[in-house]
């Protein structure tokens, strides 16, 4: 069954970008300073660029924005559980994880480019499938506190910024510029937190 054919002229802003851009910069802002109320606004921006990304034939993106906002409640739930202890501090990735996270990453980015190129109407299959699977790395760690989801986001989210301008999605295309310099801040806010842990 073929999927339905969608716009192929670049999208109009629209108030969905607008509000997903806004939660998203406050959403990301808040996990810099590893508050709470990160996941939520995480949760709202990823349901709403669902759409979004769907519509700019970015399939790839738009069912890792779905599984983001999955993680998000993961993460909201995970990180409100342990507000009152420190079970969750930042911490660093072991050796084995690093070695699920760019082994795995690699493997599965390679599978789900093959897929989109089979299946899929999509003009970057790999790049697509590249943030797709990375991202969702990147997520977890997040929500794991592991120090390493800022430098992965730093990289994913310039990656992201050009995809996107080239789809003809600008805000976001300018949101991920911003997020890169949010995952910046972030970096150096948890490496902060975590020598003096």
């Amino acid at each position: 069954m073929a999927l339905p054919r969608l716009n192929s002229e670049p999208p109009v802003l629209s108030i969905l970008e607008i509000i997903g851009f806004i939660a998203s910069l406050l959403g990301i802002w808040l996990a810099t300073r590893s508050h709470v109320l990160t996941w939520p606004l995480q949760l709202l921006a990823s349901l709403l660029y669902v759409w979004l990304f769907f519509d700019a034939h970015l399939f790839g993106e738009s069912l890792l924005q779905f599984v983001y906002a999955a993680l998000a409640l993961y993460g909201w739930w995970v990180w409100k559980k342990n507000a009152t202890d420190t079970s969750l501090a930042i911490s660093k990735l072991t050796c084995r994880e690093w070695l699920i996270v760019a082994g795995g990453g690699t493997l599965l980015t390679l599978l789900v480019t093959r897929f989109q190129v089979q299946f899929l109407p999509t003009d970057v299959p790999l790049l697509d499938s590249g943030i797709f699977v990375f991202g969702l790395l990147a997520q977890w760690m997040q929500a794991r506190k592991k120090i390493e989801n800022w430098p992965f986001w730093i990289v994913l989210d310039l990656i992201a910024a050009g995809v996107y301008a080239y789809k003809g999605l600008h805000l976001t295309a300018v949101l991920y510029v911003i997020l890169t310099a949010l995952a910046v801040s972030g970096w150096i806010s948890w490496r902060k937190e975590l020598a003096t842990a």
